[in-house]
């Protein structure tokens, strides 16, 4: 985990917003881990959730100060670079519509 992340492919870098709350990260669809960390994964899809190739990977630790952010296939195993492909646009417009949501609940901030 880190304090500022890199999405593979992006050049965007993103850090967690220093006003995030505990529920806005429930409120955003986060889970939290046995080890109590908020997990949040959301399928990059095209027309069916459930034919999603790749899903978006968000972890943030207990003290809500450090995060990981990764783009990977759909087991979770391997990184993948949704912005080298430009038949992966619709991918990548719905990654960045996911990352001003989270955005715009004051949860990650771009550095």
């Amino acid at each position: 985990m880190a304090n500022t992340v890199i999405i593979n492919g992006d050049n965007r870098k993103f850090t967690i917003n220093p006003e995030i709350k505990r529920y806005a990260l429930i409120d955003a669809g986060f889970t939290k881990t046995k080890r109590g960390n908020f997990m949040y994964k959301h399928p990059l899809y095209n027309e069916s959730p459930y034919n999603a190739t790749c899903q978006l990977k968000l972890t943030i630790n207990e003290d809500l100060d450090h995060l990981t952010m990764v783009v990977t296939d759909t087991n979770g195993l391997q990184k993948v670079n949704i912005f080298k492909n430009k038949q992966l646009a619709p991918m990548v417009e719905l990654l960045n519509f996911i990352l001003k949501d989270l955005e715009d609940r004051q949860i990650i901030a771009p550095c």
